[in-house]
C-alpha cells in the first residue's frame, strides 16, 4: 500500500511539474534549437538556413533574426496558420516564392530588415501582394532605391506602419506611395532624398507621424500636410520652410527641423496644434534691426512642373503670422539671435521649455508679459548676456524650477531676482564674474552681488568659474542645497560651507583650493560625492577616510600616499568609484592601493594612468616589480637592516673618539704602550 501511495505521489509531481512547463511563462526548446515561450518561438541567431518545421502549429510570432536565411518558399510558413509577427531581420534573404503567404492570412508584422531584397525585388514584391493582412512592414537596410519601393508596395493597402530606413531613395514622387489610404506612420530617414515631388503624400490621409530625418531636402515650400501630427526633417539641409496660407487646422503637434540650414524662422501653418518646435544648429536670426521697414518684404521665385510661382514673405520686420499660443516646448538654441522681436515670447502663452543657450543674446527680459507665466526650464547659457531685466514684483518666474545662465558676461543680476522664483531647484550662474552677498557686515563689499540665501527650494547649483575668493562669509545661509560645484575659483577657506554641512550631498572643488593645509571635511557627514582634483593637496584628508564617500575625484595632485589601513574604514566600505591618477605615489608605501585592489566594489576608471615614484622614477603602479620592491626594502628596512647599516659608521667613530681622548691625556697614552707595546725580535 505505500508503495503504491508513493508512485500515485510521484505521478501527481510529474504532472505538476509537466503542468508548469507548459504553462504560460515556461520555457522549451525545440530539436532546431528555438526557444519556446507562450505561443513565441525565439529563433535568432541559431545559424539556420531555412524556416525550421518542428515548432508548434499555433505560434503567433516567430523570430528568425540573425539567420542565414537566403529564400522563402511556398512550403516555409504552410505549418503556421496562426502565425501574425514574422522577423527576418539581418538575414541574406533575397527572393520571396510567390504564395508563402498565402497559408498566413493573419499575418500583420513582417520584418525584412537588413537583407538583400533589391537583388530579386520583383519577385519579393509579388510574393508580398499574398500578404492580405499586413499592417507593419519593415525594408530598411536594403539598398532600395525609389522605383524599386513603388512596385515593392504596389497593392499592399493594408499597410499603416512602414519603415524605409537605411536605403539609396533619392527622389519621391506620387506613384511611390499610390493607394496606402490606411497608413499611420512612415520613415524614411537616412536615405538621399533631395527631392519630393508636390502632391507625394496627398493621398495619404491617414498618416499622422513622417520620419524624413538624415536626407538631402534644402527647402520645404506649400506644406500642406494637415492630418500630420508629428513630422522630422532634421539634419537636412533646409533654408526655408513655408507652409501654405489656408485658413485650416492643421493637427500638427511636433516639428523637428534642428539640424539644418534655415535663415529664417519657420512660416508655419496659421493655425495648428503645435507643442512642440524644435529649431536647434540652424542659422536664424531676426533682420529688423538691419533694415528700413520699406526692405521687409522678398520674393521667393519658386520653379516647379515647368512653372514658376512667386512667393511674397515678410522675412525682415520678424512678424510671427502663426499662433503659438499652444506651444510648451520651443528650442531655438545654436543661431545666431542677436535680439527677439517684442511680443515674439509674450505670445507663447502656455511655454513651459525654453532654450536659447549658445546664441549671440547680450540682453534678456524676464518680466511678466515677456515671457510666459508657465516656465518652468529656461536655458540662457553660452550667450553675451551682459544685463538682465525683470519687474521682481510681476511674479512672472513663479513656477520655474531649472535655469541657466553659465557661460555670460554677468556681472551683476537684478536684485532679489531669485526671492519670486518658488520653485527653483537648479541655478548655474558659471563662468560669470559675480559677487555673492554675505553677512560678512561690509556693506561695501555686498554691492551689486547675488544673493542666494533663503533659497529654500534650491538643490542644485553651480558656481564654476566665477571667480569667488570666499573665507568666513556667509552665502548659502537657508539654503539647503544638495549639490553644488565650485571648481575653478580661489578659495581661502571652506567656512562658508558650513550652512550645507547637514544637506550638502556632492561637492566639486576642482582647481580651487588656494591652501593646501589640513582640510576637515567631519561636518560633511552626508556629502557621498566629492571632487578634489586638479589642487595642490600634499596630504590627503585624513577626515575623509570616516566619510560613507560613493565617488571621489583626487587626480592632478601631489598626494603620496593614502591613510587606507583596512577595508572595515567607511571610505572604503562605501566608494564606488575613485580617480588617483596623476599624483606623485610612492612605490614604496602602496598598501592602501593594495586594499583597493582587494575591493570588487571599488571602480577606477583611470587606473591605467596611475603611476608612483620610486628612486626618481615614475612608472604605472601596475608595472612596479619585485626588484622595485627590493629598493624600497632597503630604502625602508627593518631593524636588521638598519643595524647592518649603521655599524660599521659605529664602529669607526668610537674608535676616532678613543683615540681624540687618549691624545690629550698623555700620562694614560705613555702607560698603555709600555703595557701594551713590546719589542719586536726581527
Amino acid at each position: 500500500m505505500a508503495i503504491v501511495s508513493f508512485w500515485y505521489s510521484l505521478g501527481c509531481m510529474y504532472l505538476i511539474i509537466h503542468w508548469r512547463n507548459n504553462a504560460d511563462g515556461a520555457k522549451r526548446f525545440s530539436q532546431s534549437g528555438c526557444q519556446l515561450l507562450s505561443r513565441v518561438a525565439d529563433c535568432r541567431h541559431i545559424q539556420l538556413s531555412s524556416v525550421p518545421q518542428d515548432l508548434p502549429s499555433n505560434t503567433q510570432e516567430l523570430l528568425l533574426d540573425y539567420n542565414h536565411l537566403e529564400s522563402l518558399s511556398n512550403k516555409s510558413l504552410l505549418r503556421y496558420q496562426e502565425l501574425m509577427n514574422l522577423s527576418l531581420r539581418s538575414n541574406s534573404l533575397g527572393f520571396i516564392d510567390l504564395e508563402v503567404f498565402q497559408g498566413t492570412m493573419k499575418l500583420e508584422s513582417l520584418s525584412l530588415h537588413d537583407n538583400t531584397i533589391s537583388t530579386n525585388y520583383t519577385l519579393v514584391s509579388m510574393g508580398l501582394r499574398s500578404a492580405s493582412s499586413l499592417r507593419w512592414l519593415d525594408m530598411s537596410r536594403n539598398y532600395l532605391t525609389g522605383d524599386m519601393v513603388t512596385i515593392l508596395l504596389r497593392n499592399l493597402t493594408s499597410l499603416e506602419y512602414l519603415y524605409l530606413d537605411y536605403n539609396v531613395i533619392m527622389r519621391l514622387d506620387g506613384s511611390v506611395f499610390e493607394g496606402l489610404t490606411n497608413l499611420k506612420e512612415l520613415s524614411l530617414q537616412r536615405n538621399y532624398i533631395y527631392e519630393i515631388e508636390g502632391g507625394t503624400f496627398e493621398g495619404l490621409v491617414n498618416l499622422k507621424t513622417m520620419n524624413l530625418a538624415f536626407n538631402l531636402l534644402s527647402c520645404i515650400e506649400n506644406f500642406g500636410l494637415t492630418q500630420l501630427q508629428m513630422l522630422n526633417l532634421s539634419f537636412n539641409n533646409i533654408e526655408w520652410f513655408l507652409s501654405q496660407e489656408i485658413d485650416v487646422d492643421f493637427q500638427l503637434e511636433k516639428l523637428d527641423i534642428s539640424h539644418n540650414q534655415l535663415l529664417f524662422f519657420p512660416f508655419l501653418p496659421k493655425r495648428h496644434h503645435l507643442r512642440s518646435l524644435l529649431l536647434s544648429s540652424n542659422n536664424m536670426k531676426f533682420y529688423a534691426n538691419l533694415f528700413d521697414k520699406n526692405s521687409s518684404y522678398v520674393n521667393f521665385l519658386i520653379m516647379e512642373n515647368n512653372t514658376t510661382n512667386i512667393t511674397t514673405v515678410n522675412l525682415w520686420e520678424g512678424f510671427i503670422p502663426s499662433d503659438l499660443s499652444t506651444l510648451n516646448v520651443l528650442d531655438i538654441s545654436r543661431n545666431q539671435f542677436d535680439y527677439l522681436p517684442n511680443e515674439f515670447l509674450a505670445a507663447m502663452t502656455s511655454l513651459s521649455y525654453l532654450k536659447l543657450n549658445w546664441n549671440c543674446l547680450e540682453t534678456f527680459d524676464l518680466s511678466y508679459g515677456q515671457i510666459s507665466s508657465a516656465l518652468n526650464t529656461l536655458d540662457l547659457s553660452n550667450n553675451k548676456l551682459s544685463e538682465l531685466r525683470i519687474n521682481v514684483s510681476s511674479q512672472s518666474l513663479q513656477q520655474i524650477t531649472y535655469l541657466n545662465l553659465s557661460h555670460n558676461r554677468l556681472q551683476e543680476l537684478p536684485e532679489q531676482i531669485f526671492s519670486t522664483m518658488d520653485k527653483l531647484s537648479t541655478l548655474d550662474l558659471s563662468h560669470n564674474l559675480i559677487l555673492l552677498c554675505s553677512h560678512s557686515g561690509d556693506v561695501a563689499s555686498d554691492q551689486g552681488c547675488v544673493d542666494l540665501r533663503n533659497i529654500t527650494s534650491l538643490r542644485y547649483l553651480h558656481l564654476s568659474d566665477c571667480g569667488l575668493k570666499l573665507d568666513k562669509h556667509i552665502v548659502f545661509q537657508g539654503t539647503p542645497l544638495t549639490h553644488l560645484d565650485i571648481s575653478y575659483n580661489q578659495l581661502k577657506d571652506l567656512h562658508f560651507l558650513l550652512d550645507t554641512t547637514r544637506t550638502l550631498k556632492s561637492l566639486s572643488l576642482r582647481n580651487s583650493l588656494s591652501f593646501v593645509g589640513n582640510i576637515d571635511f567631519s561636518v560633511f557627514q552626508s556629502l557621498i560625492v566629492l571632487d578634489l582634483s586638479e589642487n595642490n593637496l600634499t596630504t590627503f584628508p585624513a577626515s575623509l577616510t570616516d566619510l560613507a564617500l560613493q565617488y571621489l575625484d583626487i587626480h592632478k595632485n601631489k598626494l603620496l600616499s593614502i591613510p587606507l589601513y583596512s577595508t572595515n574604514q567607511p571610505l572604503t566600505r562605501n566608494l564606488n568609484t575613485i580617480y588617483l591618477s596623476n599624483n606623485p605615489f610612492d612605490c614604496c608605501k602602496l598598501s592602501w592601493y593594495n586594499i583597493l585592489l582587494t575591493l570588487s566594489t571599488i571602480s577606477m576608471p583611470d587606473r591605467q594612468q596611475v603611476t608612483c615614484n620610486v628612486s626618481s622614477n615614475y612608472m604605472s603602479v601596475q608595472e612596479v616589480s619585485e626588484s622595485d620592491l627590493d629598493i624600497c626594502h632597503w630604502k625602508t628596512g627593518g631593524t636588521f637592516l638598519s643595524l647592518l647599516l649603521t655599524l660599521p659608521t659605529l664602529v669607526t667613530l668610537l674608535v676616532a673618539l678613543v683615540l681624540v681622548f687618549l691624545t690629550f691625556k698623555q700620562p694614560l697614552l705613555r702607560m698603555f704602550k709600555r703595557r701594551f707595546l713590546t719589542s719586536s725580535s726581527y
